[in-house]
């Protein structure tokens, strides 16, 4: 008796061929829509992560809760930043004496509002850091996952959160200013050129991880669209929504529950769907079906891999 392997029907692997590409034409558009988007930051996003794993996702956040930018030790970096823009602003431009001299009056108003809004909150700063201390402590608490505790930790995590986002708004309006004041020093042929000052330092975490996303997003959508390498661009996006649902379980008790413009949902959710038709994805030959994979297995990897027919 010949065994054959299950078979599948042409309706079938239209269907698959179908959901590989919706698919991959929706990670496409939102790969694209984040690449063209000049503000897009996926640091809200993170900010917002709950469940086990929340604090590990806000982690990749630089600085997320302020612990480092607002110790005592540190707060002069806000002042040491305007002088380093100065710097670079020198470089590129090559200002006139006159410039330069504006240029460095500009700067010394500016650090002195900063020194000014710093001293005016270090009390505020140092209590700030305390209470941090003490919701660390709370998130270690054996009682953290009671509703009430759930509640009280995301309630205080928020209020510390809007404190730290007020402050670093007035820290970076007043060194935004301070570029703005530079910039209106130049004149056309200056400002013409190419480049302006140097980036600051290195890229911060949040921009990798934006850079990543972006970039990989895009690239596993075209990958699904033209089904070139399917099974590792499913499977990759299959683990990136993982990602996504992970960041914002929607567990039973898990506080805070999902927003009502989301929908009711329970344990499963529209990115959970999507994930699990990756994951089948992965597991089919959906790539030959009317995609570069048929091309791919035929010209090379069946030539190479495949079993000699026996003569």
């Amino acid at each position: 008796m010949t065994r054959h392997p299950i078979r599948i029907g042409f309706a079938t692997v239209a269907a698959l061929v179908l959901l590989r590409v919706t698919i991959g034409w929706h990670f496409l558009y939102q790969g694209i829509a984040k690449l063209e988007d000049p503000d897009f930051s996926s640091a809200a996003f993170l900010g917002q992560a709950k469940g086990p794993l929340g604090d590990d996702y806000r982690s990749l956040v630089d600085d997320w809760d302020g612990r480092q930018s607002l110790a005592a030790d540190h707060r002069q970096a806000f002042i040491a930043r305007i002088d380093d823009y100065l710097r670079r602003f020198d470089e590129a431009y090559r200002p006139s004496p006159e410039q330069t001299a504006a240029a460095q009056q500009m700067a010394g108003v500016r650090k002195a509002q900063t020194q000014e809004l710093l001293d005016d909150n270090e009390t505020d700063f140092d209590g700030y850091l305390h209470e941090l201390d003490r919701l660390a402590q709370a998130k270690q608490s054996p009682s953290r996952w009671t509703p009430y505790q759930q509640k009280r930790i995301w309630d205080k995590q928020t209020e510390l959160q809007g404190q730290l986002k007020a402050w670093r708004s007035e820290l970076n309006g007043i060194y935004d200013q301070f570029r703005q004041d530079l910039d209106n020093l130049l004149d056309d042929d200056q400002r013409a050129r190419v480049g302006g000052p140097s980036s600051e330092t290195a890229k911060s975490l949040i921009a990798r991880v934006d850079r990543y996303v972006s970039y990989g997003v895009t690239t596993i959508g075209l990958l699904l669209l033209v089904g070139l390498f399917t099974r590792l661009a499913s499977f990759t996006g299959a683990l990136f929504l993982l990602s996504i649902v992970l960041a914002q379980p929607d567990w039973p008790g898990l506080y805070p529950p999902p927003h009502p413009a989301v929908g009711r949902s329970l344990l499963i959710n529209k990115e959970f769907v999507e994930m699990m038709a990756l994951f089948a994805l992965a597991t089919t030959h959906v790539g030959r079906w009317g995609g570069l994979d048929f091309f791919v297995h035929y010209l090379f990897v069946r030539p190479l891999f495949g079993k000699r027919e026996s003569t």
